[in-house]
């Protein structure tokens, strides 16, 4: 019985993580990345679970044959630099090709 509500809080949490409250300042923005090193398709996978664990990032869409990411996000809570460094900082050097609206 233990074991099932332990599985139960656990899923309630991913379910809800990086969930946030809007403000009436926010608005949502697009920033388009180009992404270098990606080797195997694990990779976008990675680079997609660490922009979502970002507070504020809304989406996060990753091509391993573009070599890009687009990431939708907060930008009263984020900012693209803040996401193209927590990219780069797992080994995927990233560079900001353009915010979107």
């Amino acid at each position: 019985m233990m074991k099932r509500y332990s599985l139960l809080l656990i899923g309630f949490a991913l379910l809800f993580q990086g969930f946030s409250v809007p403000t009436a300042d926010a608005k949502e923005q697009k920033v388009k990345l180009h992404i270098e090193k990606m080797t195997c398709g694990s990779c976008p996978l990675t680079i997609r679970l660490r922009t979502l664990q970002l507070k504020g990032v809304k989406s996060s869409e990753v091509s391993f044959k573009n070599a890009s990411a687009t990431v939708t996000y907060d930008d009263s809570v984020q900012n693209p630099k803040a996401i193209a460094d927590a990219i780069s900082n797992l080994g995927y050097p990233t560079t900001i090709l353009k915010p979107q609206k």
